[in-house]
């Protein structure tokens, strides 16, 4: 039976591993990005609100639940409100932004069956490794500015005067 759907599966599973895997590291780097974003957020807020000062676990609970229910692009959006993004680093978070919707949305509808074959798959896997690396810079990138809210946060709290 040659040439069978399972054969050609079979013959192709290394790849189609790699591509899977690929996704799944792509895919966690957006997430972080994303999480990032969300945590700097909540330090911005903390930050206006003076919740380093004196603590308002119900508001920041209701301000984190809104960064829970926000998309990337609407994370995006509310941080350049709080803070100008330019430059290098608005090029860097749009493309990011971009490639997660790439790779969230139609990445396999996209390739179609280009899955199927071992040269459908490299161009998948190469496709992963740009999308990876767009995402994983953005992470870094919002991961150095949520560090340096971080430390504003904590530079604040040592200040506190209410005696805590």
């Amino acid at each position: 039976m040659g040439g069978s759907q399972l054969e050609i599966e079979y013959d192709n599973m290394a790849e189609r591993h790699e591509m899977y895997a690929k996704y799944g590291i792509a895919a966690e780097a957006a997430q972080l990005f994303e999480t990032e974003l969300g945590t700097l957020l909540l330090c911005l807020q903390a930050l206006g609100e003076g919740w380093h000062l004196r603590p308002d676990g119900v508001a920041s609970r209701q301000f984190l639940n809104t960064i829970d229910r926000s998309t990337l692009g609407k994370l995006l959006n509310n941080l350049k409100r709080h803070i100008e993004i330019e430059g290098d680093v608005d090029k860097s978070f749009s493309a990011a932004l971009q490639s997660r919707n790439n790779l969230m949305h139609g990445f396999f509808e996209r390739h179609n069956f280009g899955i199927q074959t071992k040269e459908g798959s490299k161009v998948m896997i190469a496709e992963l490794d740009e999308l990876h690396d767009t995402l994983f810079s953005a992470w870094q990138t919002a991961s150095q500015f949520k560090k340096i809210m971080s430390m504003a946060l904590q530079v604040g709290a040592g200040s506190r005067t209410d005696g805590s």
